[in-house]
């Protein structure tokens, strides 16, 4: 049998160590785009602030792929599927065969359309590195500005707080994470982030750069900013057309069932790029973290090599900013919502959403209440109505 993944992150190593155990003549085969073997992105911050050294980032050395006979191909992208005859080109001229393919090629960051030395993307490791060397080359004239509104947006504020650098952050909504949180918890966030120090400016929008070959400012729809070093961090946009030119069903990633089955014999998905049907919550969801990704990877196993197996988690996620911790918990999308309960306030210093959907509990996010994560699962996992949620 040959398995043949396209993605050498989280969810395809997983899927690779996972079918290696299983079947110990099978051909295994890792398409990477990356230059790296496996690592952490979770630690990437960790790294970045002189916290764990560089080689602690690693989860794989390349000895671990030769031990387990997986042949990893890096530095390629795959241009072209044909599910008919079975293989994928890659951008390096080769067709790779296959008899089970997994797509587990996570996103990529939307990105500017200038690009000016002191523009920085968050995403991998070698994004980690350049933004350790223009902080070490910049040194005490650092200005840096952040745009947007979420997870992404969170790291580099940390981030600039941790080396002293004075920041501002300029987003497009009117809060941060406007398609899951209402306008209370959202000004729970900004105050957090006035009280540290950070210059707000929402329902703001960039508009150019300035500098020659190095960034020196921004230009905004709220005035011009200063800027030497520029975090973006506006959403990630999977590239989906030699998917689609296949004959792959795709939304904003790519669709699955429950058993992260596509529509196409023999391919199937797991990882950030995975939009599948969720039984516990009922639709269709697209979920990009970590804990997420690994499941998926050890799940689709199963179903690749005949057990057919649901994918059945509540996957949550954990991020701060300026000490302020944000999570969130299943199905958090307000628009999916019919209901969302509200538990604290901006006063309290804590506030807990709670998401309801055909009379059940679907999702939650808390912010500075880290305490309700354990009930709010269990409750989505059961399947409870808010009234028989217990927080205080």
């Amino acid at each position: 049998m040959r398995y043949l993944i396209v993605g050498g992150g989280v969810a395809g190593t997983t899927a690779a160590e996972e079918l290696r155990k299983r079947d110990a003549s099978a051909e295994v085969t890792i398409l990477s785009e990356e230059h790296h073997p496996l690592y952490s992105r979770v630690l990437l911050p960790h790294y970045m602030k002189g916290k764990v050294p560089r080689e602690r980032v690693f989860l794989k050395r390349d000895a671990w792929y030769a031990d387990q006979n997986i042949e990893l191909v890096t530095g390629v992208l795959a241009t072209h599927l044909d599910g008919r005859n079975k293989f994928v080109a890659g951008s390096d001229g080769r067709e790779y065969p296959y008899d089970k393919l997994l797509i587990a090629t996570g996103g990529e960051v939307r990105s500017l359309d200038e690009d000016l030395r002191g523009v920085s993307y968050f995403r991998t490791l070698d994004d980690a590195d350049q933004f350790l060397q223009l902080v070490t080359e910049q040194g005490n004239r650092a200005r840096g500005v952040v745009y947007g509104g979420g997870f992404i947006a969170c790291e580099y504020i940390n981030l600039f707080q941790h080396f002293g650098i004075p920041t501002t952050v300029i987003h497009r909504g009117s809060h941060f994470w406007t398609r899951s949180l209402l306008s209370e918890a959202g000004e729970l966030i900004a105050k957090t982030l006035n009280t540290g120090g950070v210059e707000l400016h929402e329902n703001t929008s960039l508009q150019s750069l300035t500098g020659d070959s190095e960034l020196q400012g921004i230009v905004t729809s709220a005035g011009e900013y200063s800027a030497t070093i520029l975090g973006v961090g506006i959403g990630i946009e999977p590239d989906l057309s030699w998917l689609r030119d296949a004959g792959v069903e795709v939304g904003t990633g790519v669709k699955a069932s429950a058993f992260l089955e596509t529509n196409v014999p023999d391919v199937f998905t797991a990882g950030d790029i995975a939009e599948f049907d969720d039984p516990i919550t009922g639709r269709q969801l697209q979920i990009g973290n970590w804990m997420n990704a690994m499941s998926q990877g050890r799940t689709v196993t199963k179903s690749m090599i005949g057990e057919r197996t649901s994918f059945q988690l509540v996957s949550s996620y954990a991020t701060n900013v300026l000490g302020l911790e944000i999570i969130f918990v299943g199905d958090v999308e307000r628009a999916a919502a019919e209901q969302i309960q509200v538990i604290g306030s901006v006063a309290d210093g804590g506030i807990t959403q709670v998401f309801e959907r055909g009379g059940r509990i679907v999702g939650g996010v808390l912010i500075g209440r880290n305490t309700d994560r354990a009930p709010i699962t269990k409750a989505i996992q059961e399947k409870q109505s808010f009234s028989s949620l217990n927080l205080l």
